[in-house]
């Protein structure tokens, strides 16, 4: 029995909003923060409970306080945690306070009450109804509960708030990209081929022609547009993931782990270290995998990808048949994250090799 490989979108990664913590004083409120980046969660939570009890900004507090216990996946708490947030704010909401409503939304979702999740973006869309976030989070909600016709609704409407030619292009084609991971590919084509029919060649990004010969099925096509997208100065991660899965696709792992490791020079990224380390796996190279994955838990600063790097470092350890190394790091990670039932059976497996 080994813990399967996983990505990063298999735990939820919490990409984390310093918004509203107030400027930087060495204080209980930015401390716990400065924790909660660094994902030491129970230290977060010991600061924001001080500050709590010391009657300090209760509201931006409790914030701090849900998105510890959403790094930990306690997202039941999370969502007391932001409720209790909420409860603090003026009687006219501002950012802060659809900043904790968007986290609430993620938390529902991640438990599985997707209605919840509606009714949080219906609140945001009635105070903000020309929020194209809120929309598409609302849509994709709504898919979720298998409800297309919502879902489109929605998706249309975000699309019809998106003045710009080429991010309405590029909406369309993350909401084509939404749909068909969900499984409703077919019905979801209309966007695909709304961007074929209307768009201009000079309406789309190199990083979008990738993406829509991508999703096409021309991979050596989309190539040479994310070779280009890659070549400026504001390359993303989205664009490095995507033409490393065209080289891939194209049976080129080798070529795929270039582009990983040559994006990695200009900086430590723990996401694509992630993405190194699974485009090794995939060629049955262990060895390279754990030297990806752990050079990706190195990266100390903000570092959203950590629980997964622990579960596939470990992963790695177990294929590569070093039980005792396993069975300590999977003893440390359960220290520190939520056990399951897989990972008590496999504790149990590797205390008995």
């Amino acid at each position: 029995m080994k813990i399967r490989f996983i990505t990063i979108g298999l735990i939820a990664a919490v990409s984390i909003s310093l918004a509203g913590c107030g400027g930087k004083k060495e204080n209980e409120i930015s401390l716990g923060y400065d924790c909660v980046v660094s994902q030491e969660y129970a230290s977060a939570l010991n600061y924001f409970d001080s500050a709590i009890e010391k009657g300090m900004d209760p509201e931006n507090a409790y914030r701090g306080m849900g998105l510890a216990y959403m790094g930990r996946q306690e997202y039941g708490r999370a969502v007391s945690a932001f409720k209790s947030a909420l409860s603090y704010a003026d009687l006219f909401p501002g950012t802060l306070e659809i900043d904790i409503n968007c986290y609430l939304a993620t938390c529902y979702y991640k438990l599985g009450e997707y209605e919840n999740a509606l009714g949080v973006y219906d609140a945001i869309i009635e105070y903000r109804p020309k929020d194209v976030d809120a929309y598409v989070g609302r849509g994709t909600m709504h898919l979720d509960l298998g409800d297309t016709d919502g879902a489109i609704a929605d998706f249309d409407k975000a699309v019809e708030l998106t003045k710009s030619k080429q991010k309405k292009f590029s909406l369309e084609l993350d909401i084509y990209a939404t749909m068909s991971e969900a499984g409703y590919g077919s019905i979801g084509s209309g966007y695909l081929q709304h961007v074929i029919t209307e768009g201009d060649v000079n309406d789309l990004s190199d990083y979008d022609k990738g993406r829509l010969s991508f999703y096409q099925g021309e991979y050596n096509q989309a190539i040479n547009y994310l070779e280009r997208a890659r070549k400026t100065d504001d390359v993303t991660i989205d664009v490095i993931t995507l033409l490393a899965d065209c080289y891939k696709l194209t049976g080129q792992y080798d070529y795929a782990a270039v582009i990983y490791n040559t994006y990695l020079q200009s900086g430590d990224s723990p996401e694509i270290y992630n993405k190194l380390g699974l485009c090794y796996v995939e060629q049955g190279d262990y060895a390279s995998a754990l030297d990806a994955f752990e050079n990706g838990i190195a990266v100390k600063e903000n570092n959203t990808c950590l629980q997964v790097l622990y579960l596939n470092e470990i992963a790695c350890y177990e294929y590569l048949h070093q039980y005792s190394a396993a069975k300590e790091k999977l003893a440390e990670y359960l220290a520190v994250y939520p056990s399951n039932p897989t990972l008590e059976k496999e504790l149990a497996f590797l205390n008995s090799r």
